[in-house]
């Protein structure tokens, strides 16, 4: 460089390279960053087991209702939560724990009749 020129009279060098970024192991990123937990899904799952290992089956129709509510929460909002399966989980035991408590009630019926039948005659 000579007295006459100037450093901004150098030709600048070109903008860095910029390179794309490498898909990382094969695996999709999720949409919306960290998928979390639906709290129903956790809610259904756990009073549907309670419903059919305790046999307190008066929570299975709550499971079912909060596995449907969960479910619904999660179809509307794709990729935000993660527990889909607990979900399904939670609201298949609360239809097998609701059947066998009609079952139940039935078979309660059924005997009160048998013995108010017996005792009258």
């Amino acid at each position: 460089m000579s007295f006459d020129e100037r450093p901004q009279d150098r030709p600048q060098s070109p903008a860095p390279t910029q390179y794309q970024l490498q898909a990382g192991y094969g695996y999709p990123q999720p949409a919306y960053g960290v998928r979390r937990d639906n709290s129903n899904a956790t809610v259904a799952m756990v009073l549907g087991l309670l419903g059919l290992g305790t046999m307190f089956v008066v929570l299975s129709p709550i499971a079912w209702w909060k596995g449907n509510q969960a479910l619904a929460e999660i179809d509307a909002a794709p990729g935000v939560y993660s527990n889909r399966g607990m979900a399904v989980a939670g609201q298949i035991t609360g239809i097998i724990g609701t059947v066998l408590l009609i079952l139940g009630v039935l078979f309660v019926a059924g005997l009160l009749l048998f013995a108010i039948v017996a005792t009258s005659s």
